[in-house]
Parts: structure tokens; C-alpha cells; sequence
């Protein structure tokens, strides 16, 4: 048994903010920090970052997190690890002096401007799915780096290194003996060969790419460096604690869930939606929909997975679009808006007196691969009132998650699912969930999977737990189960085959194709 003295610090640099946590080994919150921030859409489809404020907001949550946990007694002296999760794909362009080039912004795995790359790379779709293991798609960090390339060669020809935030964090923070991108967040960028999680010759000469511009390949839970003099005095943690390499965001979340071994499920609904499997081998899916990336581990590992683009974030949208109101009277009413909106969807019946959301805000992933495709509400009427809005909203991105989980079906076989993400703070999505999945369910201690996830690979990397099963039998666990309500199962299926069917009949007329053209050309 690890003394109880010892403390993890597991950080989650996600889409809108970064959350700093530190646990106890039994993964209890001792506590937490954290820093909201903003993407840039810069038009419809087109997502940008600015890479050095979420430099500053990860060295902020941190301080933060220190000076609440000096607040409750801890010695921080005794953190043993610190571990990081961060959003994928999500990347950028640095000279050799360590600027970002294109003014300090990155592109976000959001962004969907690649449409004409990924049609290029539908020409060679087999090839690249048997090396990389994904679909092809706009989300990709390849073909984003494609049309850089086309775009803003300029750029290109500046940069010394393409990066994600994981190795620009790692580095910052203290780990100066490379640039260290582990092999779930190298795996969802698209240039690697996912059986051995190397990067692919046939690929980077196929884009053009030059190899050396990329980062050094490790796995997760290594320890890569410990925290300098800077990093210290910046956050108020202590000099040299170990930093570890975590992972991609879902494959943390998919750690901190307990999904670590073949035959277990998970779905995070945070600002993305991510259903994932883990994999014993690199199995694929016969029919192409889900993706085989690596898992966040310390050795070879793989998972399967189908990605949302919005999730969670398209109640963020709903909340402040058309439920700004309650955001308005929040300090008179003292009462979350998110609260108030679910009391209105709680009041509405199943199904939503037949209105349907599409949950497209950023264009579709999985599974229809389709970055031109728009959100909608569809089946407006007189009986749409603001309840049967909101749980539209929760019952649309569960359809879209419910896609995925019909894919793995074809290929791996589980019964629980797993709930992570902001969604679960929810009983009524929890619940609409395990309905429209058909599928028994389980929410965790720790809601926030992702965070534990990364502090679980750096106790690991720190020597704290001898195995990753170690550490997820001692700090994950599970509080609430849900089982689906009958009558429910059958609306939602009923509902679910028309939202498929919304898709494809909007899809094959031509419709997404139309507004994507009008809007590159006319929405500034």
C-alpha cells in the first residue's frame, strides 16, 4: 500500500479551460484550480487558440491549486508527480527561436477548414486508414498541417517544429531535454502507423511533411523532466517534483474511468463527445467508422474510439444563445442556469414532443465524417416549448454518441457504460444517456475523468503505483448506476433511426455542401 502522505497533481488543459487537481493516492480531491479561456472562430468552421494564454492559464490553475491546498494543511512537498492531459489535435507553428508563429495561434482540433485537404486524402482513404487507423476527416491534425501548407507557406517554411500543447506544456513546465509528444496524442494527429506507433515515412512524403519538424515519440507515464526554478516560482509548487507524460484528453478520461482493459466503455460529453473502448490488440472496425488509436499508457496499447465535435459545448451554446435569460437573473436567483434549464428539459416528456437536434455546431466526426455539416433543430412546432429545446439538446449529441456505440457492435463486445464529463453533473442526461444506449451505466467518484486520468499516468511515472491497474484499483471508483427505463428505449429508437435518416437526406441533397460554399464565401 502507497502512504497516504504521497499526493498527485493531474492537470486537464481542455478546449475552454484548464482544471488542476491534487488527489490523494485513494483519489480523493484535496483540491483544485482553475482557468477559463476562449477559442477564436474566426468564421464558421474555422477555430483558432492562442497557444501562450493557455500556457498562462495552465502555470495560473496551478498556483492556484497550491495556494488552496496550502489552505487545507498539505505539505506540498509531498506531491509526488504531476501529469497532463490535454485537448488533441490542437496544435501550432514555432520557429527555431520559440515563437508561435501566426500570431501565438494554434489551429483547434474544432477547426474544419480543411474540407478540400480531406477530399484530396479521400483519394488515398484506404491507405491512410490502414496506417493511421482513422477515418478520414477534416479533425485531423494531417490535413490541417496540408493546408498550412497550401495556404500559408509562409509558415510552414518558418517552422522549426510542429507541436500539440502536450509537449509545449511539458517543456515550459521544466522537461528541456526535447519536445515529448506521447503516443495517444501523436495517434488522433494522423501521421503515425498505429500498429507501431512510429511516424510514417509513406505518409510525410505522400503530404510533403518534413519529418524533423515533429516532436520525439514516448509513451505515457514517463517521466520526462521534474519542475524548474521558473515553473516553481511561477506556481508556488516546490522545485523538481516529477512531470510525467499523460496523454490525449479522452485516453485520460478513459484511464480515470477504469477503462484500461478489453471489454469495458466509456463516454466523456465535455466541450467534445468521445466514446471509447480499450482494445487487448490493435483490433479495427470492419465497417470504418470508429477510429484504432493508442491508449494512454506507458507501453504499446490501443483503443477504439468514434469523437463528437460538440457535445457538452452544445448545451454551453444552448445555455447562452437561448437561455441567456437565466444567466442574466443568476445572482437574484442564486441558482446555476444549468439548473434552471434542466428543471424546464425534466419537465418535458421523452422524446421532446417530436423535435430532434443536430448536434453539428463544428461540422460532424464520427460517424458520418463530414466537416460541412451544420447543426439544426428539426420538427419545430407549436408544442416546442423552452423544456423540449433543452432536452433536445441532450437527446441530439446522446443520438450522435449512440452512432458510435453501434460501430463498436460490430467488432468488440461490452455492457456497462462507463459516464464521464460534465454531462453527468446531470442525472436527467445521465438518465436520457442509459436510455437511448439501451445500455446499463455507471458514474464515477471522480466526474472528471480526465483530470484523474493524467494524475493516475504521473503517480505511475513517479513509481508511486507499481502497475496502471494499481493505480486505477486505488483511486478510481464507481457511485451511481443507471438502467434504462423501457418505454423510453422504445421512443428513443424510434427517434434515433430519424435522426440518421435527417442526416443522410440533408447530406444527399446537397444541402450541407450548398451552405458550406455560402458561407466561405460570404460569412465573415
Amino acid at each position: 500500500m502507497v502512504a497516504k502522505s504521497k499526493y498527485l497533481i493531474g492537470i486537464d488543459s481542455g478546449t475552454t479551460g484548464v482544471k488542476s487537481k491534487i488527489y490523494d493516492v485513494e483519489g480523493s480531491i484535496i483540491a483544485e484550480g482553475y482557468q477559463e479561456y476562449e477559442c477564436v472562430f474566426v468564421k464558421p468552421g474555422w477555430v483558432d487558440q492562442d497557444i501562450n494564454m493557455l500556457l498562462e492559464a495552465v502555470y495560473d490553475s496551478l498556483a492556484d491549486v497550491a495556494f488552496k491546498a496550502k489552505k487545507v494543511g498539505v505539505d506540498l512537498n509531498e506531491i509526488a508527480a504531476i501529469g497532463l492531459a490535454t485537448q488533441r489535435i490542437t496544435h501550432f507553428y514555432m520557429d527555431r527561436d520559440g515563437k508561435v508563429l501566426r500570431n501565438g495561434m494554434g489551429i483547434s482540433w474544432q477547426d474544419t477548414r480543411c474540407v478540400e485537404e480531406a477530399a484530396w486524402m479521400r483519394g488515398f482513404s484506404d491507405e491512410y486508414t490502414r496506417i493511421t487507423g482513422l477515418p478520414v476527416s477534416e479533425v485531423w491534425g494531417s490535413g490541417k498541417i496540408k493546408w498550412i501548407m497550401e495556404h500559408e507557406p509562409e509558415t510552414y517554411e518558418k517552422t522549426y517544429k510542429i507541436l500539440t500543447t502536450q509537449e509545449f506544456f511539458l517543456y515550459h513546465l521544466g522537461a528541456k531535454d526535447d519536445w515529448f509528444q506521447d503516443w495517444s496524442n501523436a495517434s488522433q494527429f494522423g501521421m503515425i502507423d498505429i500498429e507501431t506507433m512510429e511516424f510514417s515515412d509513406t505518409l510525410f512524403k505522400k503530404f510533403g511533411v518534413d519529418k524533423d519538424k515533429m516532436p520525439k515519440l514516448v509513451g505515457s507515464g514517463w517521466k520526462v523532466g521534474t519542475l524548474d526554478k521558473y515553473s516553481s516560482e511561477r506556481t508556488g509548487l516546490p522545485e523538481g517534483i516529477p512531470i510525467c507524460t499523460g496523454g490525449g484528453d479522452q485516453q485520460c478520461a478513459a484511464v480515470g474511468a477504469g477503462v484500461i482493459r478489453e471489454g469495458l466503455c466509456e463516454v466523456t460529453l465535455g466541450t467534445a463527445g468521445v466514446s471509447i473502448v480499450a482494445l487487448d490488440l490493435p483490433k479495427r472496425d470492419p465497417n470504418g467508422i470508429v477510429s484504432l488509436s493508442a491508449h494512454a499508457f506507458p507501453e504499446k496499447a490501443w483503443e477504439s474510439e468514434g469523437l463528437q465535435n460538440a457535445a457538452a459545448s452544445s448545451y454551453r451554446w444552448f445555455r447562452d444563445n437561448m437561455g441567456w435569460m437565466m444567466k442574466l437573473i443568476e445572482p437574484a436567483s442564486k441558482t446555476d442556469p444549468y439548473v434552471m434549464m434542466g428543471l424546464h428539459a425534466q419537465a418535458a416528456p421523452a422524446g421532446s414532443n417530436g423535435l430532434i437536434f443536430a448536434p453539428y455546431l463544428s461540422g460532424s466526426v464520427c460517424p458520418n465524417y463530414d466537416g460541412a455539416a451544420r447543426g439544426a433543430f428539426l420538427g419545430l412546432s407549436f408544442k416546442s416549448d423552452f423544456g423540449c429545446l433543452a432536452r433536445a439538446v441532450m437527446e441530439g449529441v446522446a443520438y450522435e454518441t449512440k452512432s458510435v456505440l453501434e460501430a463498436f457492435d460490430a467488432f468488440v463486445d461490452y455492457e456497462e457504460v462507463m459516464l464521464s464529463g460534465g454531462a453527468t453533473k446531470s442525472p436527467l442526461w445521465c438518465q436520457i444517456q442509459t436510455d437511448i444506449y439501451n445500455r446499463p451505466s455507471a458514474v464515477l467518484r471522480e466526474t472528471e475523468c480526465t483530470v484523474l486520468g493524467a494524475a493516475i499516468l504521473g503517480g505511475y511515472g513517479a513509481g508511486i503505483f507499481k502497475s496502471m491497474r494499481e493505480g486505477v484499483e486505488m483511486m478510481v471508483s464507481k457511485v451511481k448506476r443507471y438502467t434504462p427505463i423501457p418505454e423510453n428505449v422504445k421512443r428513443y429508437g424510434e427517434l434515433f433511426e430519424l435522426f440518421k435518416l435527417a442526416y443522410a437526406s440533408l447530406a444527399k441533397g446537397g444541402f450541407y455542401k450548398g451552405l458550406h460554399k455560402y458561407t466561405e464565401e460570404n460569412v465573415r
